[in-house]
Order: structure tokens, then sequence, then C-alpha cells
């Protein structure tokens, strides 16, 4: 977790996400986002932080995702003739559970009707996920628009991956290991500055390793054990230095 920034009373995230992108150092990198921030000024203010995007489509822009799903059809129809693509499938297996990941990515010059549409805009995107376990299969599918090129397949697949880390992560412990949830904190700045305060401590229990267990069982041996709190809070050697 790098940042926070709270969310005014009666907003939501479009307010919120582009002041904390001012304060967080993005260049290079790639912004992933829920289809809450598919806002045009978001996206131009990525572009002009100088970095890429990749951001889920639904059905909050109208006919967009309509429209994304339609291009992906009709290119499949064809076997995408004519249209500059990339795809790739992956497979993941766990303890009982078989997962297949195909990836597909269209240029957006073939594309006329997408143009100019989306600051920075040069691909649209689809991930289709098979899950197959306890003798059931699923399938779902998501659709992105992204500045990245067509051909730029693995880091649009490392950046869907990742973006579905975030909830695994960060939010899942938080909730989990912290309680944050069932927190009943709500007078002036107290859910705020709690809320930072344990995703410091979140940080700082994932960068200790020599404890294997959960984060949940490293966060009460900290509060049990003084010389292993000493190695969760100096476990980032820059502290040290």
């Amino acid at each position: 977790m790098l940042g926070q920034v709270k969310t005014e009373e009666k907003s939501n995230e479009i307010t919120a996400v582009p002041k904390l992108l001012e304060k967080i150092d993005i260049e290079g990198s790639i912004v992933t986002l829920d289809a809450m921030g598919c806002q045009t000024k978001i996206q131009q203010q990525i572009i002009n932080q100088h970095t890429d995007y990749v951001v889920n489509s639904k059905g909050n822009q109208g006919s967009l995702g309509k429209e994304i799903k339609a291009l992906f059809v009709h290119g499949g129809s064809f076997q995408y003739k004519k249209i500059y693509n990339r795809h790739k499938i992956e497979k993941v297996r766990g303890r009982s559970r078989m997962e297949t990941r195909k990836y597909s990515l269209i240029r957006l010059r073939d594309c006329p009707e997408f143009e100019h549409r989306w600051p920075g805009l040069r691909s649209i995107g689809r991930l289709i996920v098979k899950r197959t376990g306890n003798h059931k299969t699923t399938e779902s599918v998501r659709y992105f628009i992204t500045s990245l090129a067509y051909d730029d397949i693995d880091n649009f697949m490392h950046s869907a991956r990742k973006h579905w880390d975030i909830e695994i992560n960060l939010h899942w412990p938080l909730n989990v290991a912290f309680r944050e949830d069932a927190s009943r904190m709500r007078v002036g700045f107290s859910a705020e500055n709690i809320g930072l305060i344990r995703c410091i401590a979140l940080n700082l229990l994932k960068q200790e390793t020599t404890h294997k267990r959960g984060i949940e069982s490293r966060r009460k041996r900290a509060g049990w054990d003084r010389d292993y709190l000493w190695k969760v809070l100096t476990a980032d050697q820059t502290i040290i230095k």
C-alpha cells in the first residue's frame, strides 16, 4: 500500500483517485483500475504523469462494454483477419481446481469507432477465465481499455493478474487479520488515521519472512514477543540505514 485518500461525503472514488495519483510517483509504471475509474479525466491524468493504464470496463460507461464485446465477437467470427491482435493462454492448477485464462488484445487503429474517445487509448482487451473444480465448470469474461500496444500482451497479462492480487494481498488481510470491516471508529479522522496505521503494519509484516505463518499469526507474535517485534520493525533494511 503506497498511499490513501479519504473519499469525501456524498462523493465516491471518481473524485478521490486523481488526488491519490498526484501523491504517488507512478511514472513508467502501469496503473490498473476497476470500472469506477473508467473516466476520461482519470485516464488523461495517468497519461499526463507519463504512465500506462489497464482499466476494467463494465456497464457504468453506457455502450462501451457492449461495443467492446461486439468487436471481439465480430473479430472472432473472422478469426481476426485484417485486425492486429495478440492472444495468450495460461493454465493454473490448484489443489482441487484447474483454471484456464485466455488473454486477448486488439489494436484500436483498426477500430475507428473507439478512436479519440479515451486519452491514450491504444488497445482493448479481454480476459476469459474458466474454472473447473468439484465437478463444476464456471466461466467469466472481463473487458478492458488500455494504453498498452496490442503486442504488449505480457504486460497486459501481468497487470490483469496483479490487479486481482490487490484484493487477495491487501483488502483480504486487512479484513481478516486486522478486522477492518468490523471497526467502529467513526468520529473525526479516527477511521482515516487507524486505516493508515493498519496499512503500515501490514507492509512491515509482509516484509518479515522468518516467521512462515500468516499475517494474523505474525501480528499476534509481534504483540507478545519484543524481539520479534524488532524484527518486524527492521525488516525493511532502508529503515536501519
